[in-house]
């Protein structure tokens, strides 16, 4: 019997994960005070350590393991990035919303490992163990506060839909198989050139059923349901992770699947992917006009800026999944301080995730105040922030396409987030008659996250060209895969 290689270099961030993770719960079991703020620090150390591996990673070449099926390339190593990011914001923003332990910690670890399996997998069925060992932390996760209600009914919710999903995504896969006899990418685009026109029905089925498997983590319509409620009932820094990780890890196998494995495929599921990205921003933007509660907000400006995201791959260019790239990462900046600072102003019941308690913050938190805005500034696209070169990017993309509906959809879907990104900013900016119900003093990690958070959303909005060459790079390796 053959056993594939198993090549520690290609897994090296998901080995650190996995190695911090094994160590906070041993730890946890000789600590007399098991909801130690210490195994928070030692999670976000292993976070740091494994966003130190994937610039080694970057210089060398690329790292295949498990017989090929795991691949630490270019494009897989910018995504990592942007989920670890992602990860190291959960477990700060954790220490005091969430009591300290090494549950929380070791499952945060456990969803980053799957996220980093999915972005980095070339193989169906590492594709699916990507997929579930990102899911099922996050459905306890998601009902963490075992005392609220609306925690409970976030994670029943997640878990029921997520199963579904997954099963739908799994049979895809199956027929996907069938119709070329390969699991791997590679393998079924060969097949494709090798017999086209000459596909059974089955494979455009089963192409469908993994796209609606995607959608779901993605948020995209009509798979887009869960996001509000799964959003406001998860604590806040659960919440922050997974609105960034889990997109990452879904555009990530998106755009492998659909540039690597089913180019053949693509008369097929671009204008599948047009209407669903148009109908997505819209929905999402129209949505959150009349949402009074932050979290709820920025569930339904996710869902909008999934439909962006889907607009970079339905380009088909390396232009197009290198600016999808760059939106992933000028994302995580701006929407993780946004949710920082929602966790900064909020105590047991999260009353800062409501409306009127942004009324006069300004006057009372100057610069929690002047974060926030900046914040809704950048995911309104206004510049100089983040938010500009990326929505920008994208926009090009799609004209350079000819995608000009999608480029009008996309100013259409801008426009009208302006209101709901600028009420807020309205509201923090007038005085008000009473105090506002709001946590008495942010924790220094919801301060140092929302610095950080900030100082990104800064100087890639002055500076893009700091990555925008390393993220095209990066997208030409994939297609060069």
């Amino acid at each position: 019997m053959n056993f594939p290689v198993i090549n520690p270099l290609g897994i090296l961030p998901e080995i650190v994960l996995l190695v911090t993770s094994v160590l906070v719960l041993l730890i946890a079991l000789f600590m007399r005070e098991r909801h130690s703020p210490a195994l928070n620090y030692l999670g976000a150390i292993g976070v740091l350590v494994a966003l130190g591996t994937l610039p080694i990673l970057w210089q060398g070449p690329v790292q295949a393991s498990f017989g090929g099926a795991i691949v630490a390339d270019h494009f897989s190593i910018a995504m990592d990035a942007a989920i670890l990011i992602s990860a190291f914001a959960g477990l700060l923003l954790g220490l005091r919303e969430v009591e300290p332990g090494s549950d929380y910690v070791a499952l945060v670890l456990w969803a980053a490992i799957g996220m980093i399996v999915m972005t980095s997998a070339v193989e169906l069925l590492s594709i699916f163990l990507g997929l579930e060992v990102l899911s099922l932390p996050l459905y306890i996760l998601s009902g963490f506060r075992r005392h609220r209600e609306k925690s409970g009914e976030a994670a029943m919710k997640y878990l029921l839909i997520g199963a579904f999903s997954s099963g739908i995504f799994l049979y895809g896969l199956a027929f996907l198989y069938g119709a070329t006899g390969s699991v791997t990418l590679q393998g079924i685009q060969t097949a494709l050139l090798q017999n086209v026109g000459t596909q059974p029905l089955y494979l455009e089925l089963g192409a469908g059923l993994v796209m609606a498997g995607l959608a779901f983590k993605l948020a995209l319509v009509p798979f887009q349901n869960w996001v509000p409620d799964v959003y406001e009932g998860a604590p806040t820094p659960v919440t922050a992770f997974m609105s960034v990780g889990t997109k990452a890890a879904a555009f990530g196998v998106l755009a492998r699947l659909l540039t690597v494995a089913l180019p053949a495929a693509l008369v097929h599921w671009q204008p599948v992917l047009s209407f669903i990205a148009v109908l997505t921003l819209l929905y999402g933007n129209l949505a959150a006009l009349r949402q009074t509660n932050m979290k709820r907000m920025l569930a339904y400006s996710g869902i909008a800026q999934a439909g962006y995201l889907v607009v970079a791959i339905v380009a088909n260019s390396q232009t197009g999944i290198g600016s999808g790239m760059f939106y992933i990462v000028a994302y995580a900046f701006m929407n993780l301080g946004a949710f920082a600072v929602v966790g900064a102003l909020s105590g047991e019941n999260e009353e800062g995730a409501e409306l009127p308690a942004y009324r006069g913050l300004f006057y009372r938190r100057p610069w929690l105040a002047s974060a926030m805005t900046l914040f809704l500034l950048s995911l309104a696209s206004i510049p100089p922030l983040v938010g500009f070169p990326g929505k920008f990017y994208i926009l090009r993309a799609a004209v350079a396409s000819g995608g000009l509906l999608l480029a009008i959809a996309i100013l259409v879907g801008t426009m009208i987030s302006l209101y709901y990104y600028l009420r807020p900013i309205a509201y923090m900016f007038q005085h008000a008659e009473a105090e506002a119900p709001v946590a008495e003093k942010a924790h220094w990690a919801q301060q140092f996250a929302v610095g950080a958070m900030l100082v990104g959303t800064l100087v890639l909005g002055l500076l893009p060209s700091l990555v925008t060459t390393v993220l095209q790079h990066a997208a030409h390796a994939m297609y060069g895969l």
